[in-house]
């Protein structure tokens, strides 16, 4: 087989988020990081005299975990984060992730999602920025198209 030249890197990835007055942000320029895990739900079966299982598949989930500077200025990825943790009630937001980049032909993941928590850790005398992790759940389909515009 030949070598792929169609591989491609984070550097350029263009993550974009609701704000709370639900205008998609990009907050590509705070965050350095997205673990973005798809699982479908399995279902296990055996039969008498059968040595190997059977699989049925049912429902598809999927997790968001975002790592962004903890950073003071207003519409950033932080900002946004916490406005929307602290928010009663949080409720949904959408998250647009195109791949490699936001030019037409992109993969593009989309779908409106909760947060579940923010976590940091501050030490003292560290001169590296504090970064914070979001968890961010799907509430209902996570879409995967190629970027149009």
């Amino acid at each position: 087989m030949v070598q792929t030249t169609s591989v491609i890197n984070a550097c350029d990835i263009s993550l974009w988020l609701d704000d709370d007055a639900n205008t998609l942000q990009d907050i590509s320029g705070s965050s350095n990081q997205i673990d973005m895990n798809f699982d479908l739900d399995l279902g296990t079966f055996q039969s008498f005299q059968s040595r190997w299982p059977k699989r049925l598949e049912c429902g598809k989930d999927a997790q968001f975990t975002l790592q962004v500077a903890y950073s003071t200025t207003a519409d950033e990825a932080f900002d946004i984060l916490k406005q929307w943790y602290f928010a009663t009630p949080a409720g949904e937001r959408t998250i647009n992730i195109f791949m490699p980049d936001k030019n037409v032909g992109s993969d593009k993941f989309s779908g409106e999602v909760r947060i579940k928590n923010l976590s940091w850790t501050a030490t003292g005398g560290e001169a590296d920025p504090i970064l914070v992790t979001a968890t961010l759940l799907p509430s209902g389909e996570i879409a995967h198209t190629t970027a149009a515009t």
